[in-house]
């Protein structure tokens, strides 16, 4: 765990307060409406003085093959079942977990940044005289910050290559300095798989980490991986050389979550609170079904995609004809998934 600047703002709020993880608010949306029941905001209900707070801090972890759950908590915690991520969350929040999720036929390790920028609050809140409907909450403060992936992935061809390398293999990490001895042990297990190189993060890459990215190798044959490895040392000399933290200092901050609170809270007793008698909550196996399988198939698609990008001559017309068939499933379940989190009653959806 690396701190980056300063601390972390603790506040304490009443338990009827509740964190929302959403790239999709800003401090425009500070005294909006919030409906808990349909996790909607709707009309601006009060109106204020926004004040901001610039405390920022940071973590730098090392992470190692975790899955679909672990990523999600990590990132966004576990708040309100998790519901977040379905509903409130943006396309950029929760590209974010099936992206940097493993499973059982790729190894992954990992660099996470969690960046935390500070927040902006709405205080000397009043009433709007002329607002209809303002839900059981509203949107008290927005936070901001980024998360940022730095991943090396071994992807094999089957499960029982990867029981293999994970049994035989003495390195677990795939972050580590390279020496002859280190790079032949990965190769006489790996010769099957490819190793690949990847950085993502809930905003735009930093230029000079998208340079480093866009002017050197991310995928090598699991038999030759000296050039990817090449491409981790850059990594690792840009992120712990301090140009990462002062690239990402330099970036606009980006809404990473809001918190509402009750009208009670604010002392607005007289306000209605005209809650949704429409309860989601039957919705949520649905939306996890959903979500469990479009990450399998966009973990699925990264995979043809490495084994395309180093296929041999012999090899390409498999390699193209599994990616083609990765990307119609990952497509079609894009838009399953895009309908289902708005109607998911529709038979399409059960």
């Amino acid at each position: 765990m690396k701190l980056i600047a300063g601390f972390m703002l603790l506040l304490a709020f009443n338990i009827s307060a509740k964190q929302y993880y959403s790239e999709q608010f800003s401090e425009q949306d500070l005294g909006k409406a919030f409906d808990t029941e349909l996790h909607r905001a709707s009309e601006t209900c009060l109106t204020g003085t926004v004040e901001h707070h610039q405390q920022s801090a940071g973590q730098l972890d090392y992470l190692q093959r975790l899955n679909e759950t672990q990523i999600r908590r990590r990132t966004f915690g576990e708040v309100h079942g998790g519901v977040n991520l379905f509903i409130v969350a943006g396309s950029v929040s929760t590209s974010i977990t099936h992206t940097n999720a493993t499973d059982n036929l790729t190894l992954t390790s990992q660099l996470h940044l969690k960046l935390s920028q500070g927040h902006s609050t709405i205080e000397s809140r009043q009433v709007l005289k002329d607002a209809e409907y303002c839900g059981d909450q509203f949107i008290y403060q927005v936070n901001y910050g980024r998360d940022l992936f730095i991943n090396t992935r071994l992807h094999f061809r089957s499960e029982a290559d990867y029981k293999k390398f994970v049994t035989k293999i003495k390195i677990r990490l795939l972050f580590f300095k390279k020496t002859k001895t280190k790079v032949k042990e990965i190769e006489k297990f790996a010769q099957n798989a490819v190793l690949t190189i990847d950085a993502n993060s809930s905003g735009s890459l930093p230029p000079r980490l998208q340079q480093i990215m866009n002017s050197n190798p991310k995928h090598c044959r699991g038999s030759n991986i000296s050039p990817c490895l090449n491409t981790l040392q850059a990594l690792a000399d840009y992120t712990f050389g301090g140009q990462l933290s002062d690239d990402l200092g330099a970036l606009p901050k980006l809404p990473r979550s809001i918190i509402t609170k009750t009208y009670e809270e604010s002392g607005h007793f007289d306000v209605s609170n005209d809650v949704s008698v429409v309860s989601t909550e039957q919705y949520e196996p649905i939306w996890r079904d959903i979500e469990k399988r479009y990450g399998e198939a966009v973990r699925r698609h990264r995979r043809a995609e490495a084994f395309l990008a180093v296929a041999t001559e012999q090899e390409q017309a498999s390699a193209q004809a599994e990616y083609d068939m990765s990307q119609q499933q990952l497509s079609q379940l894009q838009v399953l998934r895009s309908t289902c989190l708005v109607q998911p009653w529709l038979g399409q959806c059960q």
